[in-house]
């Protein structure tokens, strides 16, 4: 069952690397209950027609979410990361099913002998090379034995759980496989010419260096530049798709902040008031208890420190008090404080330390892994290097290669136990540490001086909105909802009248995961999705806001209202006309210092070095630029005036010089580069294109 548990720890979803080994048990099979004749409420989407169920993918996000809990226990799962969790393995499961599609028509497949090989043979995967239980213990190497073992074995599991998971992992596996066979089938379908390698090396190393002046679009005033609405409209017509969109709405919105009350302040007072004398009777062993209690500030470092180390401007104060005790008084706007001074002592400011970490692995009990770092420190007291030992054994790679060294570190920067042990005037050069991350063996290499240092408890407490105070606010905003809907009030005018800001967001999707300025707004997406236009919502709670939201537009998928964007249109074509006006008046220009005496615009130098770069250094992005400069690179072309309408404005400019591209004897490196470019890119453009073309249909808005 250690085995077991290896694997299981290598399926565990991590925001950072996703696609680990046992991703596909965590995807699992979605579509049974859709084969079995679900009802298609419960659909949560459909690739190349088969239909995903919401009850089974659910399932799959919890087991995500729990699996990252199992390997991230110091990270809080807020509501951000789990809906990384869902969207990747939704990614992955479309991604899967995709691809498997395509393995299938292509004929992809991995053989038993060639499974066996990548399994047991000489060239295993690393995927299965890694997994620490198939690896010795001593040398952290793959050791074959140990997975025939568990194979052998796997079905003495009475729960069957095992094999179950091994099945998964297999088919992770294979599907790994399988992409990586396809992967190698397009890259090896791009082949790199010697001409391209030739045009790509010519690019790469053009040097053009150029005087220029651009003339912007505005130097023609708008009024001496007429466009019709026919003109608009064919316009249109003839590139009706780049103006299309997916439904969309857009949203105003007013927030009613709940701001505590003068009562709720003095409440919170006298609520900390109330703790002070079983605070100031309060024995040290008792502390952590009490703090957890009745304090607010979860971040809380209650470590020795220097009178230089406080940031409380109260600790003076502090210092001078017969009880060693202040407060309550205000720590910040929002919040009240006691303080009471536990200790003082003589501490080193810092420790220089090395240590050795021995971590529970494959369900090694505590007690075993004590008795691991007991028989190391054996070994150091019989005389054996400390360094050595750490660098054979250590779980802690960062520091294992140097030696264990952990370098000089102040105090409050370790965990409290590792802390404890180095700083306490009652320290052993030599210690074993329990602390969450393992078993640690510390040896202190070296003190600073001693300082005098003060151990500071503080308990505070936020001034927070009573439930008086919510309902005083949420009335105000249900009041504005009402007046809405029963009155035939316009949403503007109530804004105005009732002395609010109104807020936006335009083009909202189904899928948006929150209103902008509003975090955690998932539900008023929701809403957004189902309403209609001029539609005036519920009272909706944000932490601590209340949200009233007006639909303003509503864009329907297909092609854009040419009404929204006839402006956009009406300046791209006035554009156009003022750059032929501006290549017109300026035809017989003869020079640059003419045209700067004649414009009162100023000439700047530039240079072009690569042209796979299309961004000129002193302008910006002018692909039509950029290549005219480059076509007329020549010695003939020198010192002579060159222009061009391009997007941004109309540009004159002369040719200073150009760099003759050094001719190579072997293409072959320019090649093998263009063609590492072509293999990156090759892989991604694939799967977008049968993306694109497997009709996926994401349901999760009516769910999420």
């Amino acid at each position: 069952m250690a085995a077991l548990e290896n694997i299981r720890k290598r399926s565990v979803l991590l925001l950072s690397v996703i696609g680990i080994a046992m991703l596909a048990f965590i995807l699992g099979d979605f579509m049974q209950s859709q084969r079995s004749g679900g009802p298609s409420s419960s659909t949560v989407g459909e690739v190349l027609g088969e239909k995903i169920n919401i009850q089974n993918f659910q399932i799959k996000v919890e087991e995500g979410i729990e699996n990252f809990k199992t390997q991230n226990p110091s990270s809080s799962v807020d509501q951000q990361t789990i809906v990384q969790i869902r969207n990747q393995i939704w990614d992955q499961y479309i991604k899967e099913l995709i691809l498997n599609n395509e393995f299938s028509n292509l004929g992809i497949d991995v053989t038993d002998d060639e499974f066996f090989e990548l399994l047991q043979g000489s060239n295993v995967h690393p995927e299965i090379s890694k997994v620490p239980a198939f690896q010795d213990p001593n040398t952290g190497r793959f050791d074959r034995s140990r997975i025939v073992g568990y194979l052998k074995n796997i079905d003495t599991d009475p729960t069957g759980e095992a094999k179950i998971r091994w099945i998964s992992f297999q088919r992770y596996l294979l599907n790994q496989i399988k992409e990586s066979k396809y992967n190698d089938l397009l890259q090896n379908s791009m082949y790199v010419t010697n001409l391209e390698a030739i045009e790509r090396h010519a690019e790469k190393n053009y040097d053009v260096s150029f005087n220029c002046i651009a003339v912007p679009f505005s130097y023609i005033n708008d009024s001496l530049v007429s466009v019709s609405e026919n003109e608009i409209n064919d316009y249109y017509k003839e590139n009706i798709e780049d103006y299309k969109q997916e439904e969309s709405k857009d949203v105003d919105y007013v927030v009613f902040n709940v701001v505590y009350s003068a009562e709720d302040e003095l409440e919170t007072q006298k609520s900390i008031t109330n703790i002070v004398n079983d605070f100031k009777n309060l024995s040290d062993t008792d502390v952590d208890l009490f703090v957890r209690r009745n304090t607010d500030n979860t971040i809380s470092n209650f470590t020795y420190k220097k009178e230089s180390e406080f940031d409380d401007p109260k600790f003076k104060e502090l210092l001078t008090v017969n009880e060693d005790f202040i407060g309550p008084y205000k720590n910040s706007e929002n919040s009240f404080r006691i303080a009471r001074i536990f200790s003082a002592e003589f501490r080193p400011d810092s420790v220089e330390a090395q240590h050795i970490l021995i971590t529970p692995k494959n369900d090694v009990p505590l007690d075993s892994v004590n008795k691991i770092v007991t028989n190391i420190k054996d070994r150091i007291d019989k005389g054996e290097d400390f360094g050595t030992l750490a660098k054979l054994f250590s779980d802690d790679k960062g520091s294992a290669i140097k030696g264990g060294d952990l370098g000089w570190f102040k105090e409050g920067v370790m965990v409290k136990e590792f802390n404890d042990a180095c700083f306490s005037n009652n320290f052993d050069k030599l210690s074993q540490v329990t602390t969450q991350f393992g078993v640690h063996l510390i040896n202190i290499v070296s003190r600073s001086k001693l300082v005098k240092k003060h151990k500071v408890i503080y308990i505070d407490r936020y001034v927070l909105p009573s439930s008086e105070t919510f309902n005083k606010y949420y009335s105000q905003a249900a009041q504005f909802a009402n007046e809405i809907l029963n009155n035939n009030v316009e949403f503007d005018s109530l804004v105005l009248s009732s002395n609010l800001a109104k807020r936006s967001d335009s083009k909202v999707k189904k899928d948006k995961e929150n209103i902008s300025g509003l975090p955690n707004s998932r539900e008023m997406v929701k809403w957004l999705s189902e309403a209609k236009e001029n539609q005036i919502s519920e009272v909706f709670q944000f932490e601590n806001s209340f949200v009233v939201a007006y639909v303003k537009n509503h864009h329907k998928k297909g092609n854009i209202d040419i009404a929204n964007v006839e402006n956009s249109i009406k300046s791209i074509l006035r554009n156009i006309k003022k750059s032929k006006q501006i290549l017109s008046k300026f035809e017989n220009i003869e020079n640059l210092a003419q045209l700067s005496n004649e414009t009162s615009l100023k000439t700047f130098s530039d240079n072009i070095a690569n042209m796979t770069k299309l961004n000129i250094p002193g302008i910006g992005l002018e692909p039509e630029l950029t290549g005219h400069i480059i076509s007329r690179s020549e010695s003939n072309s020198l010192n002579k005036l060159h222009m061009i309408s391009a997007k941004n404005a109309v540009y004159f400019y002369e040719i200073q010089s150009f760099t003759d591209v050094p001719v190579l004897q072997d293409y072959s490196t320019e090649a093998k580069e263009f063609s590492s470019e072509y293999t990156t890119y090759s892989s991604n453009s694939a799967y977008k294109s049968l993306n694109k073309e497997a009709d996926v249909i994401d349901n999760r808005s009516l769910f999420y």
